[in-house]
Order: structure tokens, then C-alpha cells, then sequence
């Protein structure tokens, strides 16, 4: 049986630089060669605090090591799910734009 051949024209939708049915701030089609560029950065600082933050609880919090290590779980597990719950926010109730300010001001505060 012979392998199935993709013309030429029709590209995969994740080799386009647009996103389709998305926008940037600017109202212009999201491209994905210039935006989420601090995904790299984020990974960075989440597995540098997750990675030390054990060390942190047992030592100058005084935690035992079965706490500290519980207490990293939840939080690693928070982490993964809360943006779930801001997608869902974002999604049906106050739009991207807006979910991200007040998400941002609640962090601040």
C-alpha cells in the first residue's frame, strides 16, 4: 500500500505562521513566530522554584521532610490546574484580554 502524499498547497495547520481565528493586541492575526516567547523563561523559574523549594521548607522553615514534600505536590498540582479554571474564566465569562489584567492586579496585590 502505497503512503498517502500531500499536495503541495495544503500545509499543516501547525507549520502556519498565523493562528487561525486568533488576534494580538493590536487586532492583527496572532503569529506564531513572535508571540508566547516567554514560555521558555516561565519553565525556567517554575522548575528552579520547584526544585529548591523542598530545600527551603525542611531548612529555614523547620518542616519535616514528608510535609515539605506533600506541600510541594499540592503546589505542583495547583499550579498544573489552576490555569484550567482561568481558561474556563476567560472562556465563557470575561474574555482573554480582560482575565489576564485582573489575574495580574489580584498578583500584585
Amino acid at each position: 500500500m502505497a503512503p498517502k502524499v500531500m499536495p503541495e498547497s495544503s500545509q499543516s495547520p501547525l507549520l502556519e505562521d498565523t493562528v487561525a481565528g486568533a488576534v494580538d493586541h493590536k487586532g492583527l492575526p496572532a503569529k506564531r513566530s513572535t508571540s508566547g516567547g516567554t514560555g521558555v523563561a516561565e519553565r525556567a523559574a517554575y522548575y528552579g522554584v520547584e526544585a529548591n523549594l523542598v530545600n527551603y521548607l525542611t531548612g529555614p522553615l523547620g518542616e519535616s521532610t514528608a510535609m515539605a514534600a506533600k506541600n510541594v505536590n499540592t503546589w505542583s498540582g495547583v499550579t498544573t490546574l489552576l490555569p484550567l479554571l482561568g481558561a474556563f474564566v476567560a472562556d465563557s465569562y470575561l474574555g482573554r484580554y480582560r482575565t489576564v489584567v485582573i489575574a495580574s492586579l489580584v498578583y500584585i496585590l
